[in-house]
């Protein structure tokens, strides 16, 4: 028997989305003039706001019949049990709040969820982070179950774990939420460090703040900041974008009312005003880049070379390449791009260089542009000269395989997020319309090829002197680089700040925060790794240390000969066998005498397998 449905859509279906925008995308229009609306597939939410509960109830009431009537029209309903509404107040007794839905009362909660975030009536994030911590702790249980102190998973798998499991929890709406009670974040903060512990095999007793910088863990509250700036530099690249107006007047009342004199800015605030900053414009637009470009670019296939058969390492490179010319492109138009960038904070330059006619441009970019954004630009000033000149036949020369590989992708696969790349298309796209043929080729840089050394020493001379037109940067550089720049600022002054009354030995031995923890660049075993972290943070089970914090009552060694500290097991100690160790180090050219101390700061691989191979001979878990 067959079963007829006149409305809905299959579960898990990749159009099912669409569809539904589409049959729903009158619904906001429909209640704009009583209340705002967000929605996210089937979830709506109305919100408003006023001085007068009172009023506020009676106007969210005559928006519901509205949205009754749209939805008798469209064949849709909405669950009153499973909905609620919450008076969102400072207000220590708040009045009743009364709204009407077709003859029914809906419920008022202290709380609503909403795309997973949970929102309390007085906003203090309680809620959600208590919440949170409910759901890593178990997640926590995971970590604790593959490995111990001493034995199974490395840290390094431990951390990438971490990562997806418990990190991508915290992170998730956790900025939204701040500045919110102090209380809930501390529980989040201490989500963090029962992690570290377990990643580092550390002792309870180690500073959390080294254990972050051991990590590569940044703190939570830097963290949120990092991934609020990600997520604004993104949405502020449009020109429609809701937040734009919003965070504008926000700002304006966080420096203007009484009730921000002693809290902290807002998250999204912060980043809005490192925003307006930037003193380049920034390319902005209505729509992604892949909307703006007409059907017939993007299903274009262009004509690149990534493979001329030319070896970086070969002397012979440039005769090899004008060989290549002389069979493939004799009486074409050659034309070489490239870009430089000197330093992190320096401009970008890109020079053009058209090979007949002897012809040079020179263009500068923001320092906040990437060289690959140079490199895309490079072939964009190619593309518009030749356009510009009218020329038949053209092939574009880049040492950027990179840019060269993001132009011959799929779009519809990978989502053109470029600005520029677009930009190419449609122009390969205007070349193929006007019978001009464009051919792009990868030559590799610094092979003394005659075009690209000339393209390259424009690139840096343009760095200094290039056309500033036009100068402005774009937004995808914007997420890629500043927000890393500012979470390494922060974390650096807090490490410097905090690590003066805790993690001062830590601090010696690693003064500055490292890219990557130093145990994912070294292949050593759990134990040794796990008794190397210790030593680094300075709380180890060693008899001088456990005597400090009052484990034990003698800090002696239990070969009863001094007191147990870390220089007297690794070269004094008879219990072991220290002369393989010295020896060893002095084949190393290690100076002696030396310390542990002294062996840790070295950061040497070397030395620390020879610690490593120490601890394992010896069977030592400190």
């Amino acid at each position: 028997m067959e079963r007829l449905v006149f409305n809905g859509l299959p579960q898990g279906s990749v159009l099912s989305p669409i569809l539904f925008n589409i049959y729903t995308f009158d619904l906001e229009s429909a209640l704009t003039d009583h209340v705002s609306v967000l929605q996210y597939a089937d979830d709506l939410l109305l919100y408003i706001s006023g001085a007068s509960v009172h009023n506020l109830s009676s106007s969210l009431t005559r928006a519901l019949q509205i949205l009754k009537i749209w939805l008798d029209k469209n064949g849709l309903t909405i669950s009153v049990p499973k909905s609620s509404i919450v008076l969102f107040s400072r207000m220590r007794l708040p009045p009743t709040v009364r709204v009407h839905y077709d003859g029914s009362i809906i419920p008022v909660n202290t709380e609503a969820k909403f795309l997973g975030v949970t929102l309390d009536a007085k906003l203090t994030g309680l809620t959600h982070c208590y919440s949170t911590v409910a759901k890593c702790e178990k997640l926590l249980n995971i970590l604790r179950c593959i490995s111990g102190v001493w034995w199974g998973a490395h840290p390094t798998s431990l951390r990438l774990l971490y990562n997806a499991i418990v990190r991508s929890v915290l992170d998730y709406g956790s900025f939204f939420l701040e500045p919110c009670n102090a209380l809930g974040l501390t529980k989040l903060d201490s989500i963090q460090s029962k992690a570290l512990r377990i990643i580092a095999g550390a002792m309870k007793s180690s500073p959390i703040n080294a254990l972050q910088v051991e990590c590569a863990e940044p703190p939570l509250r830097l963290r949120r900041q990092y991934l609020c700036d990600k997520y604004l530099f993104r949405a502020l690249q449009f020109y429609n974008h809701p937040l734009y107006n919003k965070l504008n007047d926000l700002s304006y009342l966080v420096d203007n009312s009484p009730y921000w004199y002693r809290k902290s800015p807002p998250c999204l605030v912060i980043s809005y005003r490192k925003f307006l900053s930037i003193q380049a414009p920034v390319h902005r637009s209505s729509f992604l880049p892949i909307f703006t470009t007409n059907f017939e670019s993007l299903i274009l296939t262009p004509t690149i070379h990534l493979n001329l058969d030319l070896d970086k390492e070969d002397r012979n490179a440039n005769l090899k390449f004008l060989q290549i010319l002389d069979e493939n492109w004799h009486d074409w138009h050659h034309i070489y791009c490239d870009a430089s960038k000197h330093s992190s904070s320096g401009h970008v330059g890109v020079g053009i260089f058209h090979h007949q006619y002897q012809i040079v441009q020179k263009v500068k970019l923001p320092p906040e542009s990437s060289v690959f954004t140079g490199e895309c630009f490079g072939i964009l000033k190619a593309l518009q000269y030749s356009i510009l000149m009218k020329l038949n036949k053209t092939v574009i020369f880049s040492d950027s395989k990179s840019a060269l590989q993001a132009l011959v992708k799929f779009p519809f696969k990978n989502n053109i997020s470029y600005p520029i790349i677009a930009e190419c298309r449609k122009l390969l796209h205007q070349c193929h319309s006007n019978g001009s043929t464009i051919h792009l080729a990868w030559i590799p840089s610094h092979t003394n090829i005659t075009g690209n050394e000339k393209a390259d020493k424009l690139a840096n001379e343009a760095v200094h002197c290039g056309d500033m037109h036009p100068y402005k940067n774009y937004c995808h550089d914007l997420t890629a680089s500043l927000p890393k720049s500012h979470l390494r600022i922060s974390w650096e002054e807090n490490w410097e700040v905090t690590s003066q009354s805790k993690g001062k030995y830590y601090k010696y031995i690693q003064p500055s925060i490292p890219v990557k923890p130093w145990f994912s660049k070294m292949k050593l075993s759990k134990i040794a790794t796990t008794t190397l972290i210790r030593m680094r943070l300075g709380h180890v089970c060693s008899p001088s240390f456990l005597a400090k914090i009052h484990i034990i009552s003698d800090d002696m060694c239990a070969c009863g000969s001094d007191v147990g500290d870390l220089n007297h097991i690794f070269f004094n100690c008879s219990l072991n066998d220290n002369s393989s160790f010295i020896n060893s180090l002095l084949l190393a050219h290690v100076p002696f005498p030396t310390s542990i101390v002294c062996l840790l700061c070295s950061n040497d691989v070397n030395i620390y397998n020879i610690i490593s191979d120490f601890i394992v001979l010896n069977h030592i878990k400190l």
